[in-house]
């Protein structure tokens, strides 16, 4: 089999779920397959995937609390139908180093998830996997050393190669099934992460005074998540609930200058713990409002037996809505700016980008 036209398209924070992508790109170019690489962001999918079992259709994203991010889910449920094309899924996952032993990262149900909805959209699912790339969580962890980072980009790239020779010879390739289980079994966590975690994760961000007011982060932003707010002169970068996490503007930032606020977070949810409660049910603690709204609509009486961390979750949420407009205006004060950086850990962390990569990926 011979593969005429193959699409990929792909995902991407600080740019490793890209360089997967551009290495497979090569490759297929090399059999003489006309190649589209392009980000979910700028695409027309129905024009530019083919038809057919001589088209190929390859998506590759980052995992996000062991599945796939949000935008990539939005992504594949949009695409067009394809009755016999084949598909490839890669998922990149944070791979590290400890002296000597290279550690795997887990993509959890992230290539599953996606392999699905596309065989059920009618593509032929010829393979899925996932693939060890630098760990990038600058809101958890410093960015890998230069060697690190050197040396793990080396092995996923022979893993992409062999990959991508097995899929493009016509064969079928599915690795990662220990990972899928794994994944299965921490499901719940995953579903917290989608709809909870990424949204109070996405108020941790913001500017210290080494911020110049460029907007690069705000123009490059894969998720249009960040807006320039301020007088003019003074403008600092906001992050609103469409932010990913998927940390490109920490990672790409000339100055160094954006920042994980654990302080925010940390504040918020201690006073989310303190919301009163009073047992409805034995096992079930619930908000006084819900036992209110369970009384006024019963069909809402379900809502009293909701576990007291899902409640905790999203009313940290809620404040943090309101304390972020109100934080963002205090970090304009020189000194509070200043305060809030030296507590932040980010803020003596080495940042991280795939080194081959422009800020700008498109």
């Amino acid at each position: 089999m011979t593969y005429r036209k193959v699409t990929l398209y792909f995902y991407t924070g600080t740019g490793n779920s890209y360089r997967v992508a551009a290495w497979l790109a090569e490759q297929a170019q090399d059999i003489g397959a006309k190649v589209s690489l392009r980000t979910i962001g700028t695409v027309c999918p129905a024009e530019e995937i083919g038809q057919g079992d001589t088209s190929l259709l390859g998506v590759v994203m980052p995992t996000h609390g062991f599945t796939a991010p949000w935008p990539m889910l939005r992504f594949a449920l949009r695409l067009p139908r394809r009755e016999g094309t084949h598909a490839i899924v890669i998922a990149t996952r944070a791979g590290g180093k400890i002296g000597s032993f290279f550690t795997p990262g887990v993509e959890g149900t992230a290539p599953g998830i996606i392999a699905l909805v596309l065989a059920l959209k009618g593509y032929r699912v010829r393979g899925m996997t996932g693939v060890d790339m630098p760990s990038n969580w600058l809101a958890v962890h410093p960015g890998l050393s230069a060697g690190t980072v050197a040396g793990i980009k080396a092995r996923a790239r022979e893993n992409v190669a062999r990959f991508g020779e097995t899929i493009l010879s016509g064969k079928r390739c599915f690795r990662g099934w220990v990972s899928l289980l794994f994944g299965l079994c921490v499901l719940p966590l995953s579903l917290a992460y989608l709809f909870l975690g990424r949204l109070f994760l996405a108020r941790m961000f913001f500017a210290s005074d080494r911020c110049t007011g460029c907007g690069l982060c705000a123009v490059h932003c894969p998720n249009q998540a960040i807006e320039m707010r301020g007088r003019e002169g003074h403008r600092r970068p906001y992050w609103t609930f469409r932010c990913e996490s998927c940390m490109r503007c920490i990672g790409y930032c000339p100055t160094e200058a954006i920042e994980a606020n654990y302080l925010l977070g940390i504040g918020a949810y201690l006073l989310a713990t303190l919301v009163p409660t009073f047992p409805t049910f034995p096992t079930f603690p619930t908000f006084p409002v819900l036992t209110w709204l369970a009384a006024q609509a019963p069909a809402l009486a379900f809502l009293r037996g909701t576990p007291r961390w899902v409640l905790t979750s999203v009313y940290a949420i809620v404040i943090l809505g309101f304390l972020y407009p109100i934080l963002h205006l205090l970090l304009g004060v020189k000194w509070v700016n200043r305060l809030f950086t030296l507590l932040t850990p980010t803020h003596y962390y080495r940042r991280y980008h795939e080194p081959e990569t422009p800020f700008g990926i498109e």
